[in-house]
């Protein structure tokens, strides 16, 4: 149902059963987060810039002290990244970059982590989306369409360990349709 890695899944199985909420009440940040269609061009680079936020849970107020006694006591044979969502309306709005890649994400709309994950998303995602390297000098935090990422104005990162549209290791969005699909083609090649 998600294009979360079974690992990070069978921890919030695993946390959910031992403390008795259902797992939709505590989504990773990737379940409720994807590219705009018109924008899949830049897909591959937001998926490299977003994708450890993305492995992230999300923790309503009310199940914190539960959850975070939980992974306290438990070894998780794993990482766990989570954050506890305590307000849900922004406290002003965040004024995106003309180009920001933020602006490229949609949130599910019924999700009731939509005001803080836009508000988050917006500080902490507005890297101006760069066609021309041009641009990306310019920019005090900027990525490429290949996925380098600049922030801060001074700090790089290109990670090409895995090709940038390799589906099979996306984590993002509310669909996990195309991941099997990427999946059960790799699968008939072999």
């Amino acid at each position: 149902k998600s294009n979360i890695s079974e690992q990070q899944i069978k921890i919030r199985q695993l946390l959910c059963q031992q403390i008795g909420i259902d797992e939709e009440e505590i989504p990773f940040a990737g379940e409720l987060i994807q590219v705009h269609p018109e924008e899949r061009n830049w897909e591959g680079a937001a998926e490299r810039l977003l994708h450890n936020f993305a492995l992230s849970l999300l923790v309503p107020d009310h199940h914190y002290p539960a959850l975070s006694a939980w992974v306290e006591k438990t070894h998780l044979r794993g990482r766990l990244v989570y954050y506890r969502i305590r307000n849900q309306h922004p406290n002003h709005p965040i004024d995106l970059h003309p180009d920001s890649l933020a602006g490229k994400l949609s949130i599910k709309p019924d999700s009731i982590f939509y005001p803080w994950l836009e508000s988050e998303l917006g500080r902490r995602f507005d890297y101006a989306c760069c066609e021309l390297l041009e641009q990306f000098h310019r920019e005090q935090r900027a990525i490429t369409p290949n996925g380098q990422i600049k922030s801060g104005g001074t700090r790089h990162e290109k990670d090409d360990r895995h090709a940038i549209n390799d589906r099979s290791r996306f984590v993002l969005g509310w669909s996990n349709r195309e991941k099997i699909e990427t999946l059960e083609l790799q699968s008939r090649t072999l």
